[in-house]
């Protein structure tokens, strides 16, 4: 889950509530929280909230998130070399707000709306952060992988928010996605479940700041009826009910810590990274906080010039 509203109090009450979901079922989750967000949290003294989320696997999801100039934004235009002193400073700033509020590293590093720019791994590294999620680097089957020294994550599977709200909708979810996981090829398969904030309010919190655009005095987003909130909290409990019984539940930070070897692509799949990273890039562009004169042909070719450093993750026998 993706915890990165800044601007409603409501979901800061939410992230408690889904991060308390998680460890009363026994559930290690996997958490991509904003350095903004951590300042937030600090700032209106919600440690109860900072205190849920510690028994959890914590990652960084940017510093700001939508707010102007994203990831790509602030990389798409500079030459490589720049970018990455801009994604250091960036990202540094959100580490440190993470770390003065959960008093460790973050685990791993989630893009905000999917987006990413190579120049991302090399503050990572700087950072000490092993990993990304939300990996835009694509091999075929989705495996982890390592991509300029840093391991990648890819989200396989998702369910959306306005799914949960719908009992029958949320059962058949349920049991597609648990299948779909029990089927997969790969030893680990990502599964995004949601938003606090989008649960418990109507739509996105940063719709203020779509096509490139800041209101100077955002509106505050409509809360969810409570019927409907507490009817999504209940279709999601039961999925991860379903979900423990069934599958081997691991936070991230767990999932690294095992004993990955990585080789070469083969030459099959070198071509079809090279294909389907642009096509990921592509689409992240089109995110709809994004400038709508955002292109990303230079974030394309920045990223296929360090494809030499692809290698592909499997766990050793």
């Amino acid at each position: 889950m993706d915890v990165e509203d800044p601007m409603n109090p409501l979901a800061d009450d939410a992230a408690l509530e889904f991060a308390q979901l998680f460890t009363n079922l026994g559930l290690r989750g996997s958490f991509c929280i904003t350095g903004e967000k951590c300042r937030t949290l600090l700032q209106r003294g919600r440690n109860d909230v900072l205190d849920a989320y510690c028994p959890h696997c914590l990652g960084l999801h940017t510093d700001t998130h939508s707010y102007h100039p994203t990831t790509m934004e602030l990389l798409a235009d500079c030459e490589y070399e720049e970018g990455c002193q801009n994604a250091l400073q960036t990202e540094t700033k959100g580490a440190q707000s993470f770390e003065t509020a959960f008093g460790r590293k973050p685990a791993f590093w989630g893009g905000a709306g999917n987006t990413w720019c190579p120049e991302i791994t090399f503050a990572l590294t700087h950072l000490g952060i092993p990993a990304y999620s939300y990996a835009l680097t694509g091999l075929p089957g989705g495996p982890v992988h390592r991509f300029n020294g840093v391991i990648a994550l890819p989200q396989h599977l998702s369910i959306h928010e306005s799914e949960w709200a719908d009992d029958e909708v949320a059962a058949a979810k349920t049991a597609q996605t648990i299948q779909a996981i029990q089927v997969h090829p790969q030893p680990w398969v990502g599964v995004f479940v949601g938003h606090p904030t989008r649960f418990r309010h109507v739509d996105y919190w940063d719709l203020a700041y779509g096509n490139g655009q800041t209101s100077p005095t955002p509106v505050p987003t409509p809360a969810t009826d409570e019927a409907t909130y507490q009817r999504s909290k209940a279709n999601l409990r039961s999925f991860l009910t379903r979900l423990q019984d069934q599958c081997q539940v691991a936070g991230l930070d767990e999932v690294l810590a095992l004993p990955w070897r990585f080789r070469p692509p083969t030459d099959t799949e070198y071509e079809s990274a090279a294909t389907k990273t642009a096509q990921n890039i592509a689409s992240a562009a089109k995110w709809p906080i994004h400038n709508a004169d955002l292109t990303p042909d230079r974030i394309i070719a920045k990223t296929l010039a360090l494809a030499h450093t692809l290698e592909v993750g499997e766990l050793a026998d």
